[in-house]
């Protein structure tokens, strides 16, 4: 075990962190994809697709927002989804000057398939790790979900409890 007390040490774990995870996620997502023979997606194609699964519906303002992209991005990137077959627009319900977005049943379909692919080829290779590895990973899980939580939240510090005084 690391010490992770010391700033330098946090640092240290930090730069680890983000040298793996995002190397690791494109990893996954390709040879997941590759497995599936899935056309390959940019990024934010596929953050729009998670966003919108199962079935939300949601405007391109809000999906800029929460995935932190320019109107005229959105705009360009729901075009470009909507001639691929992955996506279709509705006017909105409370205000039908605007329009939401929402998944196909291709997409639903591409998402489930490549979710097949990504379990079974993962479980392959956790079937090889031994069993204090798969449990470090089990244990790291929530605490993954936890750092993701703080970034979505805009990397704001959460104060550490007071005991009162």
């Amino acid at each position: 075990m690391h010490d992770t007390t010391s700033q330098d040490a946090l640092g240290t774990l930090a730069r680890g962190l983000s040298e793996e995870v995002g190397p690791l996620r494109r990893s996954i997502l390709n040879a997941s994809r590759a497995r599936a023979g899935l056309p390959s997606l940019p990024d934010a194609q596929i953050e729009v697709l998670r966003r919108l699964h199962p079935d939300r519906w949601e405007s391109p303002t809000a999906l800029g927002r929460r995935l932190g992209l320019a109107r005229p991005t959105v705009s360009n990137l729901v075009s470009a989804m909507e001639k691929s077959g992955l996506v279709t627009r509705r006017a909105d319900d409370a205000d039908a000057r605007s329009v939401q977005v929402g998944l196909t049943d291709l997409a639903r379909e591409q998402l489930r398939v490549y979710d097949d692919a990504a379990e079974s080829l993962l479980v392959e290779i956790l079937g090889d790790l031994d069993p204090a590895q798969r449990r470090t990973l089990d244990d790291a899980l929530p605490v993954l979900a936890q750092v993701r939580a703080a970034l979505d939240e805009g990397g704001r510090r959460h104060p550490a409890p007071t005991s009162g005084t």
